[in-house]
């Protein structure tokens, strides 16, 4: 019965840590109109979309390649909205990247 407690509090803290770490790449991407800053952005995305692709695929699931495929035409949809295409992607990459560290953390867990 423990572990489900441990299990609720980990996926709070996950919880409320993606919820500050939004609110920090909202007002980011909001604020990207200096050329530094846009190269700064796209340097982030490549790490997180690596990332993300790393640690799924090292923690056993190779479906992270499907979904970063379809994230990635996911955002060319709408050309026109350069802002709207990067938050939409880092947003679903960070939620990803989450969830898949959430299943690890579970299994260490339980096991």
């Amino acid at each position: 019965m423990n572990w489900i407690w441990l299990l609720i509090i980990s996926y709070a803290i996950m919880e409320l840590s993606i919820n500050l770490a939004f609110h920090f790449i909202i007002r980011w991407l909001k604020n990207s109109s200096d050329s530094k800053v846009q190269r700064r952005r796209e340097v982030f995305k490549g790490v997180l979309e690596r990332l993300f692709l790393v640690t799924g695929l090292l923690t056993g699931f190779p479906h992270v390649i499907i979904a970063f495929g379809a994230l990635k035409i996911g955002t060319r949809f709408q050309k026109n909205n350069k802002v709207s295409n990067d938050y939409f992607l880092i947003g679903n990459f960070i939620s990803l990247l989450a969830a898949i560290l959430f299943v690890v953390i579970t299994r260490a867990l339980i096991l």
